[in-house]
């Protein structure tokens, strides 16, 4: 499998400096802090007083070193190139020792800093910074996606002439790869295993290979068809396999249709890349919203003015289950994401003349009706209707952020949501018609409308 090299670009901020063990005991490496110059990432009141180099693997942290601040390097110590494959963290903090800033490594060994220097990009936590080094477009509604575990895929998008070029940022850097190559279709949805991409438009798929560029056409299994997926949203299980949920799509005729892409099944040879199947839902939705929970499964939320207001496909199924005590739910653009394993966090879209439908708190386990739940437990309302809509949380059942774009002008907006309060998180570059995902560094990122990518550490 080949690997994207691109230059090397850092921005000087401070130099964490690190002997490494081995069999030379002179190697050294680095990592560089980069920020972005104008968020006060540093010096934002409250002040940082105290940084903190962390490592992190699975659930097991080990302080490197701390220092105080102002400091323009901080020595690491000795570091084993036998170690495990970690990620390091770099927190700051303030004087009432409350950690106001992170940010996070690729995985890497030890060992793998020796001779080398890399790259932290580290912000305030709960604001968008920007990110060095913009792309070379500012394209509108993207296709994002996270590319090998360390490139943000840009690609598809509004504009006819770049919706089938790519954009490709490297989180093991923090800056673009060069000559990033062109797909051989726009890409409504997407579905990625490796340098393999799975790419879908409503008449046509195709398999396109990063590491060589090379593409071949798709065929799916009888039971659906690429209109009925095209434009859906990708959902992503723990194990790695993903449901491309057309029901979430903003165009086209309502659907039932979700096609499972799992990269981990080799047991069918026609599929080379991971085998595909067909769910079907109870029934047919648009602009619904879709999210995984690890005990419902696949849970798909509105969209429909008719059918249950929830439903789902338990892991192991290929058939929806309507939840009937959840009244139908015509909202429209929403974005969902699990809170836990029985609660669902849905907001944005848009009802009736688009109204902002409230943000919600959806309590898959109550039967309804009964004195000790709520089937909807309501955090509130957005202040602008934000219809396409995405919804993130972070293992907080109390805690969320939603990217959406104001229905009709299209401005960019964030607002960082909890029971009690919704606030809204300001961009540091008005975005228009942006899309957000996950970083390969943990971080929620948005892009559309301007060259530069914004990152939000929660």
């Amino acid at each position: 499998m080949n690997r994207f090299v691109p230059a090397l670009l850092l921005v000087p901020a401070l130099a964490l400096a690190g002997g490494v063990l081995g069999c030379n005991s002179s190697d050294t490496g680095s990592i560089q802090i980069i920020t972005d110059e104008e968020a006060g990432t540093f010096t934002a009141s409250p002040a940082l007083t105290k940084l903190s180099v962390v490592a992190e693997s699975g659930d097991a942290s080990t302080v490197l070193a701390t220092a105080q601040l102002p400091t323009s390097t901080i020595d690491l110590g000795q570091l084993s190139e036998t170690a495990s494959v970690v990620s390091i963290a770099v927190e700051g903090f303030d004087s009432s020792n409350t950690q106001r800033a992170f940010g996070a490594t690729l995985p890497v060994e030890y060992g793998a800093l020796a001779g080398q220097t890399i790259s932290v990009f580290v912000q305030r936590k709960g604001t968008l910074a920007r990110l060095p080094s913009p792309l070379t477009d500012v394209r509108q509604s993207p296709t994002l996606s996270v590319l090998q575990g360390e490139y943000l895929l840009v690609t598809g998008g509004a504009e006819t002439p770049v919706a089938k070029t790519t954009q490709l940022y490297d989180f093991g850097f923090f800056t673009p790869v060069g000559a990033p190559p062109t797909l051989p279709i726009a890409p409504q949805s997407i579905a990625l295993a490796g340098t393999v991409a799975w790419l879908i438009d409503d008449t046509a798929g195709w398999y396109f290979d990063f590491s060589s560029n090379a593409s071949a056409a798709l065929a799916l299994p009888t039971g659906g068809t690429f209109a009925d997926i095209a434009g859906g949203a990708t959902v992503i299980d723990a194990n790695g396999a993903q449901y491309i949920v057309g029901a979430t799509r903003l165009t086209g005729s309502p659907t039932d249709k979700v096609l499972k892409v799992d990269p981990n099944d080799g047991t069918n040879s026609a599929y080379p890349y991971g085998n595909t199947t067909w769910f079907t839902l109870s029934a047919p939705r648009l602009g619904a919203a879709a999210a995984w929970t690890s005990t419902y499964g696949l849970v798909v939320a509105g969209g429909s003015n008719t059918a249950a207001g929830v439903e789902y496909v338990m892991s192991g199924s290929s058939t929806g289950v309507a939840l009937t005590q959840f009244p139908p739910d015509p909202a429209f653009g929403a974005g969902a994401a699990a809170l836990d394993g029985a609660h669902v966090l849905v907001a944005g879209g848009g009802t009736g003349l688009f109204q902002d439908p409230g943000v919600r708190d959806l309590d898959l386990g109550c039967a309804g009706g009964s004195a000790s739940c709520a089937t909807v437990i309501s955090w509130g309302n957005l202040p602008v209707v934000v219809s396409p809509a995405q919804t993130f949380s972070w293992g907080a059942t109390s805690d969320g952020l939603v990217v959406g774009n104001e229905f009709g002008a299209g401005t960019t907006h964030v607002f960082r949501l909890s029971p009690t309060s919704i606030t809204e998180v300001p961009t540091r570059t008005p975005h228009t018609n942006a899309r957000a995902a996950w970083s390969p560094v943990g971080s929620i990122v948005l892009f559309g409308g301007a060259d530069v990518i914004e990152s939000f550490t929660p």
